[in-house]
């Protein structure tokens, strides 16, 4: 790693600091934002005074003239999330954790999330930005990937482990 290189990751976890402290939250309670930013993917955080999961959805903008495009990134960060409303039923396989194998779990195709705060992000490749505040919002449906995610997160806030129908239990048919 070279001088550069480092003063970028120093300047970068300047501003991380200080747009968490703007938010006047707990430090742990941002980090599954955090995780999701860096690592990808959905997250969840619970201590024994507060919980926290990020969720993380996805648009891809491609232009067919230019052949080019890029993928933005909307994260939620939810401060004290509860399912409201869940609606449908997906079977879908997921993998957790340090599990080798994917697991057949049921997920809601759409859930109504409240929380004590909602914060926003968007991440925009093409522009190298993070766009990031509070909503006013503390309501929030979700539907599709973002829905499964954060039914995914809840589920190891309320239960540790997440649990399914191992992939070696299919069958192959031909």
């Amino acid at each position: 790693m070279d001088a550069e290189e480092i003063r970028a990751i120093f300047k970068f976890s300047a501003q991380e600091k200080n747009i968490i402290s703007s938010f006047g939250i707990q430090e742990e309670v941002f980090l599954p934002f955090l995780l999701s930013l860096k690592s990808g993917g959905s997250w969840s955080y619970a201590s024994e005074e507060t919980r926290s999961i990020a969720v993380k959805d996805v648009i891809t903008y491609y232009n067919d003239e230019s052949k080019t495009g890029y993928t933005l990134e909307k994260i939620y960060l939810f401060i004290e999330p509860e399912i409201v409303e869940k609606e449908g039923v997906i079977y879908r396989l997921e993998k957790c954790g340090a599990r080798e194998e994917r697991e057949l779990v049921e997920r809601p195709y759409c859930v109504s999330l409240r929380a004590k705060k909602v914060i926003f992000a968007e991440v925009n490749p093409d522009l190298r930005t993070i766009r990031i505040g509070e909503m006013k919002k503390r309501h929030i449906r979700l539907k599709g990937t973002p829905a499964y995610s954060a039914a995914h997160e809840l589920e190891h806030l309320e239960k540790g482990e997440i649990k399914g129908f191992p992939i070696w239990n299919f069958e192959y048919v031909s």
